[in-house]
């Protein structure tokens, strides 16, 4: 079902954007909302929504990149451009983001992510990694890095204590940053010694 919609948002996108517009906010504007509000919370409602409209706007100019067939679900590809369309806000207007981009590198390691090639391997270890974890590790790592949610409202959300939603989060950082070191691409910062 998944799968028969994203190609029908796609498919409007192309012939008859108006409709695919709506139809894509329809089905992917509260969680659009929620990622939006979140990364945002420090600015104004007009911020948000300008952001809001703007990942809607951008899907829609961009969506010849998106591949219906590719891993990839049209959900993932929304909800990275409204990330991204929020940390873009926060840089114009020079705030730092607090929040752990998951494309960037709260891992304290450093991790290439413009190279294009460095970039999809490393989300293919991130995605796998991901999938090994169990419930409700997955969750949690998925609202609190994919959906901004802040540790309190998921332990609410998931009835957990508010303390063992913060280990689950530090124990699938460690694992992340394991998995990036053994397989990802990436730079370690250190000083060699020279004799």
């Amino acid at each position: 079902m998944d799968k028969f919609k994203e190609k029908r948002v796609t498919e409007l996108l192309k012939k008859s954007p108006e409709e695919g517009i709506s139809m894509a906010i329809d089905i992917y504007g509260p969680a659009v909302k929620t990622i939006c509000t979140n990364i945002l919370s420090n600015l104004e409602k007009e911020d948000i929504e300008e952001a809001i409209s703007d990942t809607f706007f951008k899907l829609w100019k961009n969506i010849d990149n998106f591949k219906v067939n590719k891993n990839k679900s049209l959900k993932s590809y929304i909800y990275a451009i409204a990330r991204n369309t929020c940390f873009d806000k926060l840089r114009s207007l020079n705030l730092n983001s607090s929040l752990f981009d998951i494309d960037e590198n709260n891992l304290g390691i450093s991790v290439n992510m413009k190279d294009e090639y460095a970039k999809i391997h490393n989300e293919k270890i991130i995605r796998k990694t991901l999938d090994k974890f169990k419930e409700p590790d997955r969750s949690i790592f998925i609202l609190r890095f994919f959906y901004f949610e802040k540790v309190k409202s998921i332990a609410l959300k998931l009835n957990l204590d508010e303390k063992k939603v913060e280990n689950i989060l530090y124990r699938s950082k460690s694992k992340l940053k394991e998995e990036l070191i053994k397989g990802g691409i990436i730079y370690e910062e250190y000083s060699p010694n020279v004799k």
